[in-house]
């Protein structure tokens, strides 16, 4: 790879990704490359990871070579989860072999399963002080009680993006979406605890504390509205596109995502439905056999300085979980500052309340549940 090769890669990229999604990040710290130094072996490792500093984060992998004098490969190496682990990462931890990576960052069910397999190293503490800014709220994970194992990187919220022009009404509830009115004009999602927690919230359930037989009901309940036609597709944030053209009336949705859309169309509104939102986070984890563990950790602590991680609020517009953000949002001043009283990216506690991770059910539920929504939306292989 050429230097010119090099930095016409990363233009194309950067131009290329309009949006920013979150799950699919994978990063490879080099040892301690530096463009000054060691330029063999930085090439190597830039031929062996696809190097891209990603939209989600301008700038931030420059400031932290600058500052560490660590080179970073920054990848999309997969573009979801179920990829990633089925392709990418997971078949090589089963085997015990490294992945390539020293940082990887899955949403948070996958770390649930990584860690219940024992496939990842436990956080370098002593190399992570900011680990004390993480939200008090994400530290209570029954599967890493204290994030020793883990720390979240964005976290966003599944509700309804609509067209008010083409409901021909504000939406409130996510029983709205099955108005016979919307018919083939609605969107969901393709992550199946999101659509399925939002039918169990529907229907009284709690989808922090999912049974196998809630959420089963849940997908006999999104079977018969599929039989009916009433969703157009089930999709990632291609509904954005949708949204734009009008192909989708409203549609579930991730909240950076329609926080970013807003900017160019402000007639596009969000709501969190009255029965409740899903609550999600993608998370930083050290697969087994990373070779950087310490680098890992300086990425870890830098991203998680209250001015680092707000340069990368205003960025992706997603809901920060570092403590400090929105002080450090209003320090900036001018948009930024505009967005540390968007109530999207800082919902007060009320509508916390409303809020729900999935949880409760066995990863062998998890996969049963996957595999039927899989038939029900077209998307089983």
């Amino acid at each position: 790879m050429e230097a010119g090769d090099y930095e016409a890669a990363i233009s194309f990229y950067r131009k290329a990704q309009e949006r920013v999604p979150l799950p699919g990040t994978a990063i490879a710290l080099g040892d301690l490359y530096t463009r000054q130094g060691r330029l063999n072996e930085a090439k190597r490792q830039e031929d062996f990871v696809e190097v891209i500093e990603r939209a989600g984060a301008p700038g931030s992998v420059s400031r932290f070579e600058q500052q560490t004098n660590v080179k970073v490969a920054y990848s999309e190496a997969y573009t979801d989860n179920d990829y990633g682990l089925t392709k990418v990462f997971g078949p090589k931890l089963e085997k015990g072999t490294a992945t390539g990576f020293d940082v990887i960052v899955p949403t948070y069910w996958v770390v649930a399963q990584l860690l219940e397999k024992n496939l990842l190293d436990q956080l370098p503490l002593e190399r992570i002080p900011n680990h004390v800014n993480i939200d008090p709220a994400l530290l209570g994970m029954a599967w890493d009680r204290g994030a020793r194992f883990h720390m979240p990187w964005q976290v966003g919220i599944t509700g309804i993006a609509y067209n008010p022009a083409l409901t021909g009404r504000d939406l409130k509830a996510f029983a709205d979406l099955l108005d016979p009115r919307l018919k083939g004009r609605v969107g969901m999602v393709s992550e199946m605890r999101e659509v399925v927690g939002l039918f169990m919230l529907a229907a009284g359930d709690d989808p922090s504390r999912a049974t196998f037989d809630a959420a089963n009901a849940a997908l006999d309940r999104l079977e018969a509205v599929q039989r009916g036609a009433q969703v157009a597709k089930f999709t990632g944030n291609e509904y954005v596109d949708a949204l734009k053209s009008g192909e989708f009336a409203a549609c579930l949705a991730w909240s950076g995502d329609v926080v970013q859309l807003q900017k160019d169309r402000p007639d596009i509104k969000f709501v969190i439905p009255a029965e409740g939102g899903i609550r999600w986070f993608d998370s930083m984890v050290i697969p087994k056999g990373a070779t950087n563990v310490a680098a890992a950790g300086d990425w870890m602590n830098f991203v998680y300085d209250p001015a680092n991680a707000a340069k990368i609020t205003a960025a992706v517009q997603y809901v920060s979980p570092v403590v400090g953000v929105q002080d450090e949002l209003v320090k900036q001043g001018g948009d930024s500052a505009k967005l540390a009283v968007n109530p999207i990216l800082f919902p007060d506690d009320a509508t916390r309340r409303r809020l729900y991770f999935w949880a409760g059910t066995t990863t062998a539920d998890e996969e049963k549940l996957q595999a039927r929504f899989d038939q029900i939306t077209g998307a089983a292989k």
